[in-house]
């Protein structure tokens, strides 16, 4: 069994805005690395095996900062990646409100008509197949995985037995982490 320490990055500047970011990159705010650096303290007396992170600078930032007091190799991986949204990347609910009312169908159906925009199937299976990934490279290993909001609640959604597409798994608070002994059930 691997241990998972499910964590989200820390604030950007597109959160605060209450943007969507998807696959673009929105730089940490201030209180985005103090948020990293309040987490870094509070995972540094764990022993992990391995850090790994999305590419996407906030994740990967965030995984640097949590990882200082540990000195293990980074390791990015692109299953870890957001769920893209396309054309709404960037957007606030004001712009472009069709596409948003489109997007809001995401929650009752899987299929959505905005160009771009992964599935909520797509983006739950690429997130299984990292864990599983991660979990034969350490398969007693204790892990941080440094992700995203979609990404985590996909994995929250399989735990849980809901949809891909479902709202039912809370969005998952910035630089805060979950715990989640793999294989699930």
């Amino acid at each position: 069994m691997t241990q998972f320490y499910l964590i989200r990055h820390g604030e950007t500047l597109w959160n605060r805005q209450r943007r969507l970011q998807g696959s673009q990159n929105s730089p940490l705010t201030e209180a985005g690395l103090a948020q990293a650096e309040a987490l870094s303290r509070e995972l540094a007396t764990l022993e992990f095996d391995a850090i790994y992170a999305s590419p996407l600078e906030r994740a990967r930032i965030t995984a640097e900062i949590i990882n200082q007091p540990h000195g293990l190799p980074l390791q990015l991986d692109d299953g870890l990646k957001e769920r893209a949204f396309g054309v709404l990347e960037g957007c606030h609910r004001e712009e472009q409100a069709e596409l948003w009312q489109a997007l809001s169908l995401r929650f009752s159906q899987n299929r959505v008509d905005v160009p771009g925009f992964e599935p909520a199937d797509q983006l739950q299976s690429r997130a299984l197949d990292a864990l599983q990934r991660i979990h034969l490279a350490h398969p007693q290993g204790r892990v941080a995985i440094v992700s995203h909001g979609e990404w985590l609640r996909s994995v929250g959604n399989a735990q849980a037995g809901h949809p891909a597409w479902s709202d039912k798994t809370e969005l998952q608070g910035n630089a805060s982490f979950i715990t989640l002994t793999w294989p699930i059930g």
